[in-house]
This record gives structure tokens, sequence and C-alpha cells, in this order.
């Protein structure tokens, strides 16, 4: 998975440890793709962190955002709420699948 980030406002400190954990997420949602696809990751310091994940896909994108206060658990809930959407297309593609072929397994 290619992964590319943003980052607005946050110092070096804060960029690499930003970098560190999209890293170590990254082979979770990874094991749910079927298919190549890129990671956006934009994180903005504001008056609260605010991290923006999208997945690009070939039949679309999916984005999940979270803010906190601090870095660490705004990625992870942003990582988690997109890990969710993951799971959920899966099952869909799935539960269609079984349907057309019709099997009972």
């Amino acid at each position: 998975m290619q992964l590319d980030t943003t980052y607005r406002g946050l110092s070096a400190a804060e960029s690499a440890t930003a970098t560190r954990m999209l890293e170590k997420f990254s082979p979770r949602l990874v094991r749910l793709l079927d298919e190549p696809s890129s990671l956006r990751a934009v994180v903005e310091n504001g008056a609260e962190m605010t991290v923006t994940l999208t997945v690009s896909q070939r039949r679309g994108d999916l984005t999940a955002s979270t803010g906190d206060r601090e870095l660490a658990p705004a990625i992870s809930d942003a990582c988690d709420k997109l890990r969710a959407q993951l799971v959920r297309q899966r099952h869909r593609r799935e539960a269609e699948r079984h349907r057309a072929t019709g099997g009972t397994e």
C-alpha cells in the first residue's frame, strides 16, 4: 500500500511520530484489501489534532476523520474507523458473491 502523508502545523518531532504510527497501523488495513490501493493521511494541528485518512480503491474512496487533543489517539481512532469501513465493505462483497453463486456454504 502506498502511503501519502500531509502534515499541517506540526513540528518535526510530531511529524515523525505521526509517520511511525501510520506505518504501524497500515499493515492492519492492508490485510482487509483485495487490490492495490493507496492511503492518504492528512494530519492538521489546530485547536485539536485532526486526522483524515482516505483509502483509494477501484470501487471508490473510503474516508475516516477524527480529532483529539493528542496525536496518538486521533490517529488510532481514525485507523479504527477506517478499519470498520473496510470490514463492512468486505462483508458486503462476500454476501453479494454468495447471493450471485447461490451458494449455501
